[in-house]
């Protein structure tokens, strides 16, 4: 995304679906602790090996609640991933965490390097390197591994682009990641898994050239992720309608093809307004489906009109809305994990927690 537009950012009936019933089985005669330790394993299982989506969520903390219920209601099921932006003046959103973790949903948190008060601090990386980011970086470590929850954190999202205080500058960027992560480990925060997320190539552009370059190492690395937005032919004159391939494919393709020891996610996608979006929303479906390297999607999910940007919702128009709705009820198999149950529930199921819920 250009860097001139800032992204800010009930449980209704309990079903156990028939592909659980053998698991649920095989975990009631064991001891409880054995048991939670095979449920989630099943769990994560499922969540490793399917198809997942998830959605930009605003990051005003007083709002947040509110507004994801409402994402989940107007999708009809829930995500399986939310993410957040955070900067340095931010700290760590165990608030939110908290939050999404209670309805087992996985948080995304996208880190931006520059404070939101000292925005277009072009010497960010170098600010890193010379350890004035050092404490920062502990502290969120040590808060993240205190949460004990799998976070997906985006460090430095699309330092490909020249819209980043942070891009564009790949020897410092590795550099600079590796130091934070170095000190994640040694706070002992496995639970935060590193997402490397660069922008699609565009024009003349190559994933090894513009791409590669910026890569910090497999060791570094636990999902490799790419950012791409239809803009469609009004935001400007260097934008036009893009089919999913014409954004996507080369810049997949090249990833595949240079780290396929890693799984692979959508890290941002959006389309504008326009009267081919339901069409645009459903061949991205599509090719989703069909893709079995692209394991997880996140939508974002905001009308940025008022920045300048169009209007990415997938419910922006009537068709568009329901092209979506209907695949994330249809495919979205870890709609089963969405909301907890309560605790009279869980025990009158004979489960530890995340009863399989239908909203």
């Amino acid at each position: 995304m250009p860097r001139s537009i800032i992204k800010s950012m009930r449980p209704s009936s309990f079903a156990i679906p028939f592909t659980l019933l053998p698991l649920l089985t095989g975990c009631l005669d064991r001891a409880p602790a054995e048991k939670a330790a095979a449920t989630a394993s099943a769990d994560q299982a499922m969540v490793d090996d399917a198809k997942a989506f998830g959605i930009y969520q605003w990051n005003k903390d007083s709002t947040y609640q509110a507004g994801l219920e409402s994402e989940i209601n107007a999708l009809g099921t829930s995500p399986t991933y939310a993410m957040y932006f955070v900067d340095k003046d931010m700290g760590f959103p165990k608030d939110i965490i908290h939050y999404n973790a209670e309805r087992n949903i996985k948080t995304v948190l996208s880190q931006e390097l520059e404070s939101y008060s000292h925005r277009d601090d072009f010497h960010v990386l170098d600010s890193i390197l010379a350890g004035r980011w050092d404490g920062y970086f502990r502290r969120f470590a040590k808060e993240a591994r205190a949460s004990h929850q799998t976070i997906y954190y985006r460090f430095g999202y699309e330092m490909n682009g020249d819209w980043m205080a942070w891009g564009e500058q790949p020897d410092k960027f590795t550099k600079a990641w590796k130091r934070a992560w170095r000190i994640f480990h040694e706070e002992k925060a496995g639970n935060v898994k590193w997402v490397f997320s660069a922008n699609v190539i565009w024009d003349d552009r190559t994933v090894k050239a513009d791409i590669v370059p910026y890569y910090p190492g497999d060791k570094y690395v636990d999902v490799v992720g790419l950012d791409g937005y239809n803009f469609g032919d009004t935001h400007s004159r260097n934008h036009k309608w893009k089919s999913f391939r014409d954004v996507f494919q080369a810049s997949l393709d090249g990833l595949k093809e240079h780290f396929p020891g890693k799984p692979l996610w959508i890290t941002e996608i959006g389309c504008a307004e326009g009267p081919g979006k339901a069409q645009w929303i459903q061949d991205f479906f599509s090719h989703f489906n069909a893709d079995k390297d692209v394991r997880v999607f996140v939508w974002f999910n905001e009308d940025k009109q008022y920045a300048g940007e169009p209007n990415w919702r997938f419910d922006s128009d009537k068709d568009s809305a329901e092209k979506f709705r209907s695949w994330a009820i249809a495919n979205n198999s870890i709609t089963y994990f969405s909301l907890p149950a309560n605790e009279e529930e869980s025990r009158g199921s004979g489960m530890e927690s995340g009863a399989a819920v239908r909203l």
